[in-house]
């Protein structure tokens, strides 16, 4: 029933990318494409350069056992690899880098602690920007009432959501093994105490690392701010190959606009339609045509799919596929 509902998820998001297409013009869309030429390659250059960064980024969240950092690349295309064959985003490719670091000596709750940390911190810069962004979009007074109002929703959940991050590092107390045990009136007694009990000493590990290791959270909060930064970089580069005025305001508007999309939209997969809907929504809020943003979203579409398909190369190389 669940691979039948996924699939006609995926059959809705592409026919959700279709009529974009059809709506924008294919002629006028593969005009565009064209266009970017050789900026392509320095596109998809500047994504491997950010799956790079955020493995550095993972290989500084381990405390509990040296992996060597090449390896950790190679997890970390794996986890791209992985996240493309399955359509699933985060929630098969993360356990799946936390499997192969276990492979690599750690031990489980090490291995996912690792994994969780770094996707946490990655979330913590992410929502920094889209904070930014969403509230300097709300300010050009250009977004339809109903979208509006779903903006400050949005701004009002990132904030709780760091509020929640902060008091957890701060104190030490944590908040997911809680939440677990809540869950009982929805899943059972039995399970909730179960998966409470199973995350307890991963959770224990990540707030070891939150609270304690206070120089080594701010260096890895620094090297994922530099990854979405070079996201930004990337959206600049598009659009001087497109030959569109733009300013830094609009470029932080589309990537920290686009930030909610992989959890809003995680029952779709690979986020089909979603993603492109949304890269033309924000390009016509600030000004450019809304098929800016759908090539803007086509464009990073393929970039992805390449640098997956060098993970696809080094999964189909290793003993762990």
């Amino acid at each position: 029933m669940t691979r039948t509902v996924r699939l006609l998820l995926l059959v809705f998001g592409l026919s959700v990318v279709a009529f974009l297409v059809w709506r924008a013009g294919p002629r006028f869309l593969w005009a565009m494409l064209v266009r970017t030429g050789w900026s392509f390659l320095a596109v998809v250059g500047i994504y491997a350069l950010h799956v790079g960064v955020r493995a550095a980024a993972l290989w500084r969240t381990m405390l509990g056992g040296r992996v060597r950092l090449g390896d950790v690349l190679r997890i970390r295309l794996a986890g791209e690899a992985v996240e493309m064959l399955t359509f699933t985003g985060p929630f098969i490719a993360e356990p799946a880098k936390g499997w192969l670091l276990t492979r690599r000596g750690l031990t489980p709750a090490d291995a996912f602690a690792a994994v969780v940390t770094e996707y946490l911190l990655y979330t913590v810069a992410s929502s920094w920007l889209a904070i930014v962004a969403l509230w300097l979009l709300l300010a050009r007074g250009t977004l339809p009432p109903g979208v509006q109002s779903g903006v400050v929703v949005v701004i009002a959940l990132t904030i709780a959501f760091l509020g929640a991050f902060a008091f957890a590092a701060i104190s030490g107390i944590g908040l997911i093994v809680p939440v677990l045990r809540a869950s009982r009136v929805v899943i059972g007694a039995r399970r909730a105490e179960r998966a409470a009990h199973g995350f307890s000493r991963v959770e224990d590990a990540i707030l070891h690392f939150l609270h304690e290791h206070r120089g080594r959270l701010t260096e890895v909060l620094a090297i994922e701010t530099a990854a979405h930064l070079l996201l930004v970089l990337e959206i600049w580069i598009v659009l001087v190959a497109l030959g569109t005025s733009h300013s830094w305001n609009q470029l932080l508007i589309i990537e920290g606009g686009v930030k909610f999309v992989p959890i809003a939209f995680a029952f779709i997969p690979a986020q089909f339609g979603a993603l492109e809907g949304v890269h033309a929504l924000l390009a016509a809020a600030i000004g450019l045509p809304a098929a800016v943003g759908l090539t803007l979203a086509l464009v990073r579409r393929m970039r992805g799919l390449l640098v997956a398909a060098v993970g696809v190369v080094v999964l189909a190389f290793s003993s762990d596929r």
